[in-house]
């Protein structure tokens, strides 16, 4: 995810883990007698097909094996290893067959967050001081409460001398003496 999303529709965060390859109009990966897992703890697993914002009837952890009966728009219809059958959203399966390319780690090299840069895109680091100081203007990274402060000067204030004029109040306007209305809306 560290190259911009192309424009030409091929990507979908709320398709399903590991369906990537296929487009959001594609087919569903789940067919009926293949064996899913739970991709997320707290998957939903709804009784009947949910309408509008349902709640869960059950929350399955991660890794819980069912097998797929059908596919019905975004939701899968499952049997759990219970027997119990039901909803999960299509979203919240994986396909254990499909293998997921593990980033390995390399002794003595670490992953700098953000990425650094390749090529001549971006712009460049900052030059380090040799003697380990901060570029200029930054901020520190620790501060020590104990540390002595550079007190600087507090600014002297002089009061004004300047009069200012008292607000001008204005005089009550005697009011009009108003007749009652007569009953009813009558005039």
């Amino acid at each position: 995810m560290n190259a911009p999303i192309s424009n030409n529709g091929d990507f979908d965060p709320l398709r399903a883990p590991g369906s990537n390859l296929k487009s959001a109009s594609a087919e569903s990966p789940f067919t009926a007698g293949k064996f899913v897992n739970a991709s997320i703890d707290n998957t939903a697993f709804f009784k009947a097909r949910p309408k509008g914002d349902s709640d869960a009837d059950t929350l399955l952890k991660r890794g819980t094996s069912m097998k797929v009966i059908s596919v019905s728009g975004s939701y899968v219809k499952v049997e759990l290893d219970s027997g119990e059958v039901g909803f999960v959203p299509s979203v919240m399966l994986e396909d254990p067959s499909t293998t997921v390319e593990l980033v390995t780690a390399v002794p003595g090299e670490f992953q700098v967050y953000p990425p650094l840069p390749t090529g001549d895109i971006g712009e460049p680091l900052p030059i380090i001081d040799p003697a380990g100081l901060p570029p200029e203007g930054a901020i520190p990274t620790v501060i020590d409460p104990n540390a002595l402060v550079a007190e600087t000067p507090v600014p002297t204030v002089t009061p004004s001398t300047d009069t200012f004029p008292a607000p001008v109040v204005p005089q009550e306007v005697p009011k009009e003496e108003s007749m009652p209305l007569p009953p009813n809306g009558e005039e």
